[in-house]
């Protein structure tokens, strides 16, 4: 983990980047929110703090944790040989991103984790 070769002005700047996972963050508030889009999906959200404050351990894991990265995924996010198509290779064997059998695309799936009910029958 390479929290202390970062600050949050960096991850923000990584974030934004065209080539890296374009996100376009809310500037309002105490924290810059963005999520990860995929086909006009929301993917994934993460929030960075403003500033350019360096990044504890806590922080870090956890802003890896909401881009369903690991900690060394991370670092090679921010570090630049993790490029937006390694991202969401990832994604995909995880689960988060499934492609579509008919091959027409790609469609957000709730990490398995997460459980959904219909409603009372």
């Amino acid at each position: 983990m390479k929290n202390t070769q970062f600050t949050t002005h960096d991850v923000k700047n990584c974030c934004e980047n065209e080539s890296k996972l374009n996100i376009e963050f809310n500037t309002s508030g105490k924290e810059y929110n963005g999520w990860f889009i995929k086909e006009q999906k929301k993917i994934c959200r993460i929030t960075v703090p403003k500033g350019r404050k360096s990044i504890g351990k806590g922080l870090y894991h956890s802003m890896a944790r909401q881009l369903n990265l690991t900690n060394s995924e991370f670092d090679d996010l921010l570090e630049c040989p993790l490029k937006r198509a390694g991202y969401e290779e990832i994604l995909k064997e995880k689960g988060i991103i499934k492609a579509k059998k008919s091959g027409k695309g790609e469609f957000f799936s709730p990490p398995p984790h997460t459980t959904y009910h219909a409603g009372p029958k």
